[in-house]
């Protein structure tokens, strides 16, 4: 026996934006179980005696909205189960945006082979945020979902709509990530209530985004413009990698920074590290950030050279630190169990051989200590360049 469950889109404000097939469909039956009860279309159906039962104790009961979403679904698939007539199931806007049931629903039925999944219409609310913010959606945007947002999701380079900022409480916390690509100025709008008749919209500086208590509800969103500023983009890494690669551009580049090579750049990173060097004894943070930087301009410069000549970027840089920090660290990202020192010498020694790293003398270690001695014994010392190359030229002997 497959049990069915036909998804209902509620639209994303009243009545009067539901479709007319819809709303005769839900008018037809017996019991209708919706995520929540807070919307204007229930209350009008509610009026008119369809009945509905809500998961809204779920959220009273569950310690965040995963947990609230893996219960709603999990209810629905045990009754479509035992049911000899379909389940519907009706949701705020349209099913199939920024609807996390509508996704688990369709994963878990698609695994378990014995539920069928249906969805109708409901209007989606973004035309009408477009037209709150007059804008238009195909010059590019990012939809997401404040309940479960992180700083790794937002572009900058593309208009940014959040949905489901319910409460100043949900705002504040919205207001600290955004703070992590967006200037605290930066300009975003409050959107509550957004249908074909209008939408409340308040225009706010970042920094206050939670200062509007009054606004917020299960309709509201918020929006963020692009960013148009240059120097917005200046923590940007891509926008960062963009520069280089116009300095080492052999028609519109640099003279010095176009005709350096891998071997002319060698010393330079050795000098940036002995800067670095010098800003950690010091304990200057701001010193740090700046040779930190002359160090990645290192790495930049070889990777713009190497994409310029065809055989690598700074992506292929980057993936690889990536997939060897996952393989060399199995006890983070993988099951293996480490207890001691001597347990993680065994997993990186077994990581090398799956590499195929060969045995060879450690020259660089060899160096490393060699200038780690001679810096140790200089870094104190009152001496001129001159004076410093005749000390080094003696071997580290001042006598």
């Amino acid at each position: 026996m497959t049990g069915k469950i036909i998804i209902v889109g509620l639209g994303n404000y009243g009545i009067e934006s539901l479709p007319f097939g819809i709303y005769k469909f839900l008018k037809e039956q017996p019991l209708v179980y919706t995520r929540t009860l807070d919307h204007p279309v229930i209350e009008t159906l509610a009026s008119e005696d369809v009945v509905f039962q809500s998961f809204d104790e779920v959220y009273e009961s569950s310690q965040g909205f995963d947990e609230v979403y893996e219960n709603i679904v999990s209810q629905l698939m045990s009754k479509a189960r035992n049911s000899d007539t379909d389940i519907i199931y009706t949701v705020p806007g349209h099913p199939r945006v920024a609807e996390t049931t509508t996704v688990k629903l369709e994963t878990y039925a698609q695994q378990a082979g014995d539920i069928e999944i249906k969805v109708l219409g409901g209007k989606s609310f973004i035309d009408d945020i477009f037209e709150a913010v007059k804008l238009d959606p195909n010059d590019g945007f990012t939809l997401l979902d404040v309940t479960a947002l992180s700083s790794e999701q937002l572009n900058i380079r593309t208009h940014t709509l959040i949905t489901q900022v319910y409460s100043a409480m949900t705002a504040g916390d919205l207001k600290v990530t955004l703070m992590t690509r967006y200037d605290d100025e930066q300009i975003v709008s409050i959107i509550d209530g957004a249908h074909a008749g209008g939408a409340k919209v308040i225009e706010t500086p970042l920094y206050e985004l939670d200062h509007h208590a009054e606004i917020f509800s299960n309709l509201t969103s918020v929006f963020i413009k692009r960013v148009e500023n240059d120097t917005a983009y200046m923590a940007d890494f891509e926008y960062a990698v963009g520069i280089i690669d116009r300095l080492v551009d052999d028609e519109k580049g640099c003279p010095w920074d176009k005709v350096q090579t891998h071997q002319t750049l060698k010393r330079y990173l050795l000098e940036e590290t002995f800067e670095l060097f010098e800003a950690i004894d010091n304990e200057d943070d701001w010193h740090m950030i700046e040779e930190l930087g002359d160090i990645l301009l290192q790495v930049l410069l070889h990777a713009s050279i190497g994409k310029k000549e065809g055989y690598f970027d700074i992506n292929e840089v980057v993936q690889s630190l990536s997939e060897k920090m996952i393989r060399r660290h199995p006890h983070i990202f993988g099951e293996a169990h480490v207890e001691t020192e001597e347990d993680l010498k065994h997993i990186w020694s077994d990581a090398k051989t799956k590499e195929g790293k060969v045995q060879r003398v450690k020259f660089e270690k060899v160096f490393a200590e060699h200038f780690m001695k001679l810096y140790d014994k200089t870094k104190n010392m009152s001496l001129d360049e001159t004076a410093l190359q005749y000390y080094l030229e003696q071997g580290g002997d001042k006598s």
